[in-house]
């Protein structure tokens, strides 16, 4: 069986269509202000930061056109978030309660990037470095234009050492170490009580997401950068993934489109 111009195009828009539907979920992530913004988190609750490096999906405080297919937050998750910004790049930093996610207590963390999860982006920009770090209860998100204004060689060093001390990683919890050792912590928890998937109600469902002032005084910045007030997620509905049915028919169209063209040799 020979291959024609015909079926060549055809399998070829096969191929394209399932790109786009694998860019559609849950890859794409935003970050726009101290109010609206998105990260990588492991895909089921509980999941460990660095062994979901590669199947990681965005997730935002609310809906967002600019991440299509992307996740809730789970109520109570994202304890603050401070908004800064410079030449060329945007970061978000703050403070998380990993039992919002039955994440791990003990869990160092890790580290998200344009190489993996595989096919990452962050809306408007040509790199990310995002870093969730449970056992101290921070996380930082920073998209770049400029590949060296994202540094993605430091993240062991923790996420100040990554998108900077002079930010502020502040909030409303008091965050201390259960004692771990080697991801351990004392009576032998090192894990989550669940790793049931994530469940969320209809596409386009929302509740309001108030922002809430922290209390902390906002961090000096660098030059040419700011730090405004906190905004402190204490709603937000659990959205499906905007345009999953999308797709699912940009799947199907792909498979008919490429049995067809090989059926016309």
């Amino acid at each position: 069986m020979h291959a024609t111009p015909v079926t060549l195009f055809l399998a070829s828009a096969a191929v394209l269509a399932m790109g786009s539907s694998a860019q559609i979920n849950g890859q794409v992530a935003s970050v726009d202000s101290a109010d609206s913004y998105c990260f990588f988190l492991p895909p089921m609750v509980g999941g460990d930061i660095a062994a979901n490096e590669d199947q990681a999906i965005a997730f935002c405080n609310k809906p967002n056109a600019k991440a299509p297919g992307a996740k809730t937050f789970p109520d109570g998750f994202v304890q603050s978030a401070h908004f800064a910004s410079g030449d060329g790049w945007v970061q978000i930093t703050g403070q998380i309660n990993p039992a919002g996610y039955s994440l791990n207590p003990c869990d160092a963390g890790g580290q998200y990037d344009i190489k993996a999860p595989v096919g990452a982006t962050c809306a408007g920009y040509g790199y990310f470095v995002n870093v969730i770090e449970p056992e101290v209860g921070e996380y930082g998100m920073k998209c770049c234009n400029v590949k060296t204004d994202c540094d993605v060689a430091h993240s062991h060093l923790g996420v100040r050492r990554v998108f900077g001390e002079q930010y502020d990683y502040s909030g409303p919890m008091t965050i201390t170490s259960p004692g771990c050792v080697n991801g351990t912590a004392p009576g032998g928890v090192t894990t989550a009580p669940t790793s049931a998937p994530v469940t969320f109600s209809a596409a386009g469902s929302s509740s309001s997401v108030p922002a809430v002032t922290t209390g902390a005084p906002p961090a000096t910045s660098a030059a040419g950068s700011q730090s405004p007030t906190s905004a402190v997620p204490t709603g937000g509905a659990k959205a499906a993934s905007a345009g999953s049915s999308t797709s699912v028919k940009m799947v199907a169209t792909a498979v008919v489109a490429a049995v067809a063209g090989f059926l016309m040799v």
